[in-house]
């Protein structure tokens, strides 16, 4: 009987430190696994914030952008319109001058001095 005894402690001995062994091996990974899920959520939601970030920097980048664009256009066809109308000055005159006949706003112009002055 002390044999059985003695064989099965030697068992039961084997066993329960493999067990230990495994299980220890078994709770390291599980702790491991845990710990690599929550790094990759952690990495996860760094990332989304971080992109929704440059969606939010890339969308106002984009407004300024037009901002200045829209802007800019204003300022071009200003001017443009009073180089035009500088111009058209220029060459009314310069052909008024050159043939003798005024423009209907330069006769208009004279007549109301020209009124302006019988009132005086």
């Amino acid at each position: 009987m002390t044999e059985t005894i003695k064989d099965n402690r030697q068992q039961h001995t084997g066993n329960w430190v493999e067990d230990i062994r495994k299980g220890a091996e078994i709770e390291r990974k599980e702790r491991e696994e845990t710990s690599r899920q929550r790094s990759k959520e952690a990495f996860d939601k760094m990332r989304d914030k971080a992109n929704a970030e440059r969606d939010e920097i890339n969308g106002l980048m984009k407004q300024v952008a037009e901002r200045n664009y829209n802007d800019n256009k204003l300022k071009r066809d200003k001017e443009i319109e009073t180089a035009k109308q500088k111009a058209m000055q220029q060459i009314e005159s310069e052909y008024e001058s050159k043939h003798g006949v005024d423009t209907d706003k330069t006769e208009r112009t004279k007549q109301a001095l020209s009124n302006l002055l019988k009132g005086l």
